[in-house]
Order: structure tokens, then sequence, then C-alpha cells
């Protein structure tokens, strides 16, 4: 199954910079704590839903992103940690393959 998440430009460009600071750099220029989060969340056509999440990390060490996968709201399947939150997110559960694009709008 497929989906896609569409990030408005604004908060790409938000994403981005995240992506680019440290734990402290992120709390003194926006104030957000460690495991706070920016979260985008599908829901596919047979019930099952994803998250595809930035989470902030303290002192020097720069954020992560995941995807976690939920079917009957509970947390089945969670992604390696990455660097990068736009692109094709893949989950697999029991043969049944699950792929979320995020996409950056553009101008």
């Amino acid at each position: 199954m497929r989906a896609k998440i569409v990030i408005p430009k604004r908060e790409a460009e938000l994403i981005q910079n995240l992506l680019n600071l440290s734990g402290n750099e992120i709390y003194n220029k926006y104030g957000l704590h460690q495991y706070e989060s920016i979260t985008h969340t599908v829901r596919f056509d047979d019930g099952v839903e994803a998250d595809i999440k930035l989470v902030i990390c303290a002192g020097e060490e720069a954020p992560y992103t995941e995807g976690i996968l939920y079917i009957d709201g509970a947390e089945t399947c969670v992604t390696e940690p990455q660097d990068t939150y736009d692109g094709e997110w893949y989950f697999e559960y029991y043969g049944e393959e699950y792929y979320v694009n995020v996409v950056f709008e553009e101008d």
C-alpha cells in the first residue's frame, strides 16, 4: 500500500533547518526540548497508520527521523533512525508492504 505526505514549504524549511542543528542550537533558536517531535501521520486504506517523525535530541546531538507503523493503534514496526525527512519510507508487517512518500512542497 502507498500513501503520500506533502509538507508545506514553510514547514519543510523548518524541518530542513532543524536537521542541521544540534539539540542545544534547536533549544536556543526555537525553544524545543529533547524528545519533542514534529510528526506527520497517514492512514492507509486498510486502516493501518504510519507516523513520520523528527525527534529532537539533547546537547550537541543532531535530531533524527524515524517512521512508525501502527495497527489498531499499537506500534508494530519502527524504522532505523535516519537523518532525512523527505523521501520514501518503507515498512513491512507480516508480508504486507507499506510505503510513505514524503514530499516537500516547492514554490
